[in-house]
């Protein structure tokens, strides 16, 4: 079979052209013989011969017809690839461009893989365990009767792995996949039965959950897909949220972060660049709860569909977000033109519930009713919830600076903060705010050293504790114990709960822990800023390109002083963090961090009974913070 495909055209073209020159000589005139003299007198009326043809006025003509059957053929060819262009273009569009989906990369990986040490000395300041038998850091008296006290070292790692299949331009779905998860390095070695003393065994196994680590091996955080529609982008899933400076909503991305927000939520992106100057408009629907939830039709667990019980006891929020944001490379452009980079969004969302999970009990906790032996039906209490959230953030950036804020407010109530259905409902009100403000400015020729501060301030309340952990309690006591869940926590505790018949305002907000502030105080020891305000001098310099030297002092002070464990003084440490980082272009990456906390009378122990000083805080907490990575 021949083909006729356009590559194998030019072969007759070729083939042809020897016949076209042959042609040619065919028709052109052959040069007349010499007549004979007496010829010439015969007649003298008879036409005088054709001058004979010199060689440069044939090899002309023999271009000319040459060149003439070769624009014939050209126009041919041409014709008829365009006739297959065309009808090639009409049937992708009819297959819905098969072809050029295949020319996608399908499959995507992102992520990294650290490696993290710790030196940690005095984190606990000396101090003895709190009334409600909490250390300050390290655990409860449930753990160790004396303080931990003193230096202890660890490790941990995690491989993060972020898939993406690109089913079309157009269609894709993401995943964020963990494997080790921040494993303590030489946590689940071999068994005992293999290797008795753990001593002369040195091989770890998987991690499994329930049996020799808290959770699996690997740990599936986030699935949710993308469609791009003419209008705008559809995402749906459980998926990263992110918002302004981060302290209300923060996906936790960086290389050195232990938390991240993972919300499941159906949102629509409109962008609006066109008419409104690039805003984009954002509404979403969150599941924040679904409540009690049976394993399927038939309570089998691992077949079927498991079902929301009843959506009365589901936490829902409606939001919307407005912004307009520049992605790094378009911040970068901006300043390499000599412009700055404006950025500014306002979020509004509405949370609510109407029924509410006993928390009698610590499995109660969980909202899932097991699919058999359940001998109780599950009694949930009138939580009559909502709750108005409005967040606003600005980000200006230049050459040499960059100014950032964000600032919150959550106005609502409860109508019932209780834990008991059968007692009578303790109504609370909602009312907290915070905010954030930082920048800094680039000094030097090349811009590489930076002088910069930030201040942040997260509402607060009288109850005792800070309310970072407001479900520390103890399941086992009596009702009227004051450490029984559900109650607030006795005068002088570290955390606990924040609300209830004595305490009827919710008022302490949380920074989200992805935050992070410092090294110590807020990272490792409270949790997360609330209920107190800060302030930091920061300073960095970029060595060479990839190497960065930097530090920062760090003032803590609470808004109410009965919040702290002395009651009375609220001034809570000054810390001084200094590092180093370096990442080089193929992804590795190298930190090293200390920290220094001295820790101020805020953290003083106070006897409940008469009033005075039992501990005063001793020394100074420190810590040596070390990693190493590989980005890709």
């Amino acid at each position: 079979m021949v083909s006729d495909s356009p590559m194998m055209r030019p072969l007759p073209f070729l083939l042809a052209i020897p016949l076209l020159v042959g042609t040619a000589f065919a028709q052109s005139p052959t040069p007349p013989a010499a007549a004979p003299a007496k010829a010439e007198s015969t007649s003298l009326l008879a036409p005088a011969p054709a001058a004979p043809m010199t060689q440069a006025e044939m090899d002309q003509k023999i271009q000319e017809a040459v060149q003439k059957e070769v624009a014939k053929v050209k126009e041919q060819l041409r014709d008829e690839v365009r006739a297959e262009i065309q009808g090639a273009q009409s049937a992708a569009e009819f297959l819905g461009e098969q072809d050029q989906k295949k020319k996608l990369h399908f499959l995507q990986i992102d992520g990294y893989f650290r490696f993290r040490w710790d030196l940690f000395n005095n984190m606990n300041g000396g101090q003895p365990a709190d009334p409600m038998g909490w250390y300050l850091w390290g655990g409860n008296t449930d753990i160790s009767s004396s303080p931990p006290n003193g230096t202890n070292t660890g490790g941990n790692m995690r491989l993060r792995v972020d898939p993406t299949f690109n089913v079309s331009e157009q269609v894709r779905v993401k995943m964020e996949i963990d494997f080790l998860d921040n494993v303590v390095l030489g946590s689940t070695p071999a068994a005992g039965i293999y290797n008795l003393y753990g001593f002369m065994g040195g091989s770890q196994v998987s991690p499994i959950a329930g049996y020799n680590w808290f959770w699996g091996a690997v740990q599936v955080k986030r699935a949710w897909g993308e469609v791009q529609t003419p209008v705008g982008l559809l995402s749906f899933g459980r998926m990263p949220a992110s918002w302004g400076a981060g302290i209300y909503y923060n996906a936790g991305e960086g290389i050195d972060q232990d938390y991240g927000d993972n919300v499941d939520r159906i949102q629509f992106t409109i962008p609006l660049g066109q008419f409104l100057g690039g805003l984009a408009v954002t509404p979403y629907y969150e599941w924040d709860g679904s409540g009690v939830s049976y394993a399927s039709t038939f309570n089998t667990v691992g077949i079927g569909q498991p079902i929301n019980y009843t959506q009365d006891d589901d936490v829902g929020t409606v939001g919307i977000m407005i912004a307009r944001t520049d992605t790094p490379d378009q911040v970068r452009r901006k300043i390499e033109k000599g412009s700055t980079s404006f950025n500014y969004g306002l979020l509004f969302n509405w949370k609510s519930q109407r029924l509410g999970l006993p928390m009698l009990t610590p499995q109660s906790m969980w909202p899932v009713v097991e699919p058999y032996g359940v001998s109780t039906p599950v009694t949930l209490v009138n939580r009559d919830a909502s709750a108005g959230t409005l967040d606003l953030f600005l980000r200006w950036t230049g050459k040499r600076f960059e100014i950032e804020a964000e600032g919150i407010g959550i106005w609502g109530n409860m109508g019932n903060v209780g834990s008991d259905p059968a007692a009578a409902a303790i109504p609370a009100t909602i009312r907290q705010g915070a905010a954030v403000l930082r920048g800094n400015y680039k000094f030097g020729e090349a811009a590489r050293i930076a002088v910069g501060g930030e201040f942040g301030i997260a509402s607060g309340d009288s109850a005792p504790g800070f309310g970072n952990f407001p479900g520390r309690c103890d399941y086992s006591l009596p009702a009227t114990n004051p450490n029984r869940c559900g109650n607030v926590p006795p005068a002088g505790s570290i955390d606990g709960n924040q609300v209830g018949a004595a305490y009827p305002a919710l008022n302490n907000y949380r920074f989200n822990p992805a935050y992070q502030v410092d090294l110590i105080l807020w990272r490792r020891i409270l949790g997360t800023v609330t209920d107190a305000w800060y302030v930091k001098p920061t300073f960095k310099w970029d060595v060479l390109d990839g190497l960065t030297v930097g530090g920062q002092i760090v003032y803590s002070q609470a808004i109410m002083a009965t919040s702290t464990p002395s009651q009375t003084s609220k001034p809570l440490g000054i810390e001084l963090d200094v590092g180093v980082k370096y990442q080089s272009d193929d992804g590795f990456v190298f930190f090293l961090d200390y920290g220094l906390l001295r820790m101020l009378s805020g953290f003083d122990q106070i006897s409940s009974s008469s009033g005075v000083v039992t501990s005063s805080v001793s020394g100074v907490a420190q810590n040596i913070h070390a990693g190493l990575g590989i980005v890709f």
